[in-house]
């Protein structure tokens, strides 16, 4: 039986993209989106997802994602584990982005 992996996901941005590039000059981009989850009794409940997309998926969401924007993320699931600078495992589970959608554009603000 083979498996499947996908997750597609939209909400805001919590804050602007976080760029860095790997020794070999690889660059990836680090960022959160705030998803509301209903609850039973109609309230709203948020998680915060953290999403890493790669290469010029990358540079884009540099260049184009902002805190606040409303945005849709289509990935697959990771979930990896590393030692923190204490020495403690730790648990890290986040989405690797494939495809963003930009599903709303920075609000006019008027002043």
């Amino acid at each position: 039986m083979s498996s499947m992996n996908k997750a597609i996901i939209m909400g805001r941005l919590t804050a602007d993209p976080e760029i860095r590039y790997t020794a070999k000059e690889k660059p990836v981009a680090n960022f959160s989106l705030a998803v509301d989850r209903p609850t039973k009794k109609g309230e709203k409940s948020v998680d915060f997802i953290k999403c890493i997309a790669w290469d010029g998926l990358a540079k884009i969401c540099g260049e184009w994602l902002k805190k606040g924007r409303l945005i849709a993320v289509e990935g697959r699931i990771q979930v990896r584990k590393f030692q923190d600078k204490a020495g403690q495992n730790r648990t890290a589970t986040e989405i690797v982005a494939k495809d963003i959608q930009i599903i709303e554009w920075a609000k006019k603000i008027n002043s």
